[in-house]
């Protein structure tokens, strides 16, 4: 596992925080003809190429006889292991998030989207009002002409999978519940009481 890994370089990577999100939701009610909508990278950390490459061991025992004919690692099991290196960023690997993150940074920048100067994981569009908070791989997206968000969607597609939700309903595990017509936003965790007394007895 991960927590397995020495790994000496940087990990850290600056994303929104609760109160980032909270206040970009009441910047949305704020902003005359403002909406939110969403979205998700699929596969963010699996994008990146390590620039120092990484090796695992996998118990053969974890392996469907199926991956085993396909790939042919019969004669490549040693000893009860097959042996792999690892190329590109995987879940799990202490230095993913910070290399997906810098990846995304450097990709996004060209194209005039770039972090606000003293608010971590808050992001503005150099062309337009849109802004939108990042928390790992998941945009939440503030906007009042809906073409900006689709060139946002145009130039991820470029590089990312995504997911998109226009309605902006489900954010970092919160559900919001909009009234843009009376400037009025709620937010809840419907169940998140019950789990907790679940999880902590």
């Amino acid at each position: 596992g991960g927590d397995r890994i020495e790994y000496t370089g940087p990990t850290t990577t600056k994303t929104a925080d609760i109160t980032t999100a909270k206040m970009l939701l009441n910047s949305v009610i704020s902003t005359k003809d403002g909406r939110f909508m969403t979205i998700d990278l699929k596969d963010f950390y699996l994008c990146s190429d390590l620039p120092k490459y990484e090796y695992v061991r996998i118990p053969v025992h974890m392996l469907p006889q199926s991956i085993i004919d396909l790939y042919d690692l019969t004669d490549k099991i040693v000893d009860g292991y097959v042996y792999a290196e690892v190329r590109k960023g995987m879940y799990g690997l202490p230095q993913a998030g910070k290399l997906a993150n810098d990846r995304l940074r450097e990709f996004l920048h060209p194209h005039g989207y770039v972090p606000c100067n003293v608010t971590p994981g808050l992001w503005k569009d150099l062309n337009s009002n849109l802004m939108f908070s990042l928390v790992v791989d998941d945009f939440g997206v503030r906007y009042t002409d809906k073409t900006t968000v689709h060139k946002l969607i145009e130039v991820l597609d470029k590089e990312y999978k995504s997911t998109v939700e226009w309605d902006g309903t489900r954010y970092i595990g919160l559900t919001i519940t909009w009234d843009y017509a009376a400037g009025h936003v709620d937010i809840s965790m419907p169940g998140y009481i019950k789990r907790a007394l679940q999880r902590f007895s």
